[in-house]
């Protein structure tokens, strides 16, 4: 069973059987020394390679977590595009958000100051 181990030609039931033999007492004879040491190189390597290798719910949560990343980023940019302040100031139309947001501050600042009354700021605002 070992020269087929070595060549690779074992039924599954055959290894597990070849395993369990060496791993019995009549197994720890010296003359089995060697194969119990390759079968263990062996067996440490593939416990090394498939810790290794990501599963596939680790692959899943990456794939997720770079999809709603592509599309918050997307998202992000479709609002920057879309968000835009115009503002018309003596009949010129102004898209400078700072400047607009600028008129709308010193706007609201105006209404909500008890300077002036309600409707004079309404004519205000509306030129009448």
């Amino acid at each position: 069973m070992i020269e087929r181990y070595f060549e690779a030609t074992l039924s599954e039931e055959e290894e597990t059987a070849l395993k369990a033999f060496l791993a019995s007492p009549e197994g720890q004879a010296p003359e089995y020394d060697e194969v119990r040491a390759v079968m263990g190189y062996f067996a440490a390597g593939r416990v090394v390679r498939q810790a290794r290798q990501p599963s596939r719910l680790t692959n899943r949560i990456v794939a997720i977590a770079a999809s709603l990343a592509i599309i918050v980023t997307l998202g992000v940019n479709i609002y920057n595009k879309t968000n835009i302040c115009v503002s018309f100031v003596d009949g010129k139309k102004v898209t400078d958000k700072e400047v607009v947001m600028n008129d709308v501050d010193n706007i609201l600042a105006d209404l909500l100051s008890d300077r002036t009354g309600v409707e004079e700021q309404l004519n205000d605002f509306f030129g009448q």
